[in-house]
């Protein structure tokens, strides 16, 4: 029988995770607000920064906080790169959106199989390198690592509010998400904040990646794709073309998630995934902040 206390346990528990899936699926709704492109291979990159954090704990000993200072420039680096390798011939495609959605899934199926060649399908984890494993709170319990993750998610989500709506760069991007064309006759460099635009989505996900080991127990090359799924779920959502309203879109489905959990085992949670975004197409297709 449920009870309040399970209820406000499942409503906290969610809203920490949520946070983390809201940033996760701002740094999708970025490159696609901005490129117009589905990047199939979101999740595969979070899975690129979990196990270069692992590799980073047991190579340096650093902790998922410690590593977060090399794993995030490393994949802005990766997304300036991967910018110049692939979006220009995208782009200049004769249906550059089917194209690219072909191409990141190849791209995807390419990472999760270069991941599992290297490292095997044996389960990676780190252990708790903090002194706390849980906190109390107001009686609720909360395991130490998912409420770090979260509290870090937050403030790299606030920080990503501020550079888009208090600083000039921010605001060219805004205009980019809003008409491209009109953007580039006032004369904003389009290819360059582009191709920042899709570094700082991959930032964002190598943010999340990086903090995946204290909220999940293991890392396997499988990962990705379960978490693509999630994002685009938050997307829809929040409203696509909306990096706010990602964020909010992740924190109602990480609550949504965990309340079904209450009377639905976890296992389904992909069944859960897709049953909110059916009925959020079907209530309200713009989402809930819409573009």
């Amino acid at each position: 029988m449920l009870t309040a206390y399970m209820l406000g346990q499942a409503l906290l528990s969610g809203l920490l995770m949520g946070i983390a899936y809201g940033l996760m699926g701002a740094g999708f709704n970025l490159i696609y607000g901005v490129l117009r492109l589905v990047n199939l291979a979101h999740g595969e990159f979070l899975m690129l920064a979990a196990f270069a954090t692992y590799w980073l704990h047991v190579l340096l000993g650093l902790d998922p906080l410690s590593a977060l200072p090399i794993t995030v420039p490393l994949f802005f680096l990766l997304g300036l790169g991967l910018y110049r390798l692939l979006i220009p011939p995208l782009q200049r495609a004769a249906d550059p959106e089917t194209t690219s959605f072909l191409a990141f899934f190849g791209l995807s199926l390419a990472l999760a199989t270069g991941a599992f060649l290297a490292w095997g399908a044996t389960p990676r984890g780190i252990p708790n390198p903090y002194p706390l494993t849980a906190l109390s709170l107001g009686g609720f319990f909360f395991p130490f690592g998912r409420l770090l993750s979260a509290a870090v998610s937050l403030v790299v989500a606030l920080l990503f509010l501020y550079l888009l709506y208090y600083t000039y760069a921010g605001k060219a991007l805004r205009a980019l998400i809003d008409n491209n064309q009109a953007a580039q006759l006032l004369g904003i460099h389009v290819q360059r904040l582009s191709a920042y635009a899709f570094a700082l989505g991959l930032g964002l996900i190598a943010v999340v990646g990086t903090l995946t080991p204290l909220m999940f127990p293991s890392i396997v090359p499988s990962m990705g794709f379960p978490f693509t799924i999630v994002s685009v779920v938050v997307v829809v959502l929040g409203g696509l073309g909306n990096p706010l309203g990602a964020l909010l879109g992740g924190i109602v489905f990480g609550v949504v998630l965990n309340l079904a959990g209450l009377v639905l085992s976890m296992s389904l949670a992909p069944a859960i995934s897709f049953a909110v975004l059916i009925l959020m197409i079907m209530w309200r297709p713009e989402g809930l902040l819409p573009r």
